[in-house]
């Protein structure tokens, strides 16, 4: 069983790991040709207004809470080998978080170039 566990974890983390590459190359260059073309500086100064930034609503509770549940997992974790699973399998998910977040970032950029 916890071989199988390995080998799903190997093989899910070697995916994300290939795409996590792509997507963020892609999301690298993309802001490397904004810059070297000066345009990606005055779009931002023009989205964004310093009176307009503001801290994200729920932040700190969020925040706070994903500081628990780690030091819980830790803490359970420190008491038996068969729980070190479960902190690689967060692991994997929070690349998986990181990659649809590159995904909605190009294609939110690619649907403010085309409008």
């Amino acid at each position: 069983m916890v071989v199988t566990l390995f080998y799903l974890g190997a093989g899910i983390g070697l995916i994300l790991a290939v795409v996590y590459l792509i997507v963020g190359t892609r999301s690298f260059l993309r802001i490397r040709r904004e810059l070297a073309a000066g345009t990606a500086i005055d779009a931002l100064e023009e989205e964004l207004d310093s009176s307009e930034v503001a801290l994200v609503p729920g932040f700190t509770w969020k925040a706070t809470l994903a500081v628990l549940t780690s030091f819980v997992l830790l803490v359970v974790a420190s008491y038996s080998g068969v729980f070190w699973y479960v902190l690689a399998f967060s692991g994997l998910g929070t690349a998986a978080a990181v990659i649809v977040a590159f995904i909605l970032e190009l294609r939110g950029d690619r649907a403010g170039s085309v409008a």
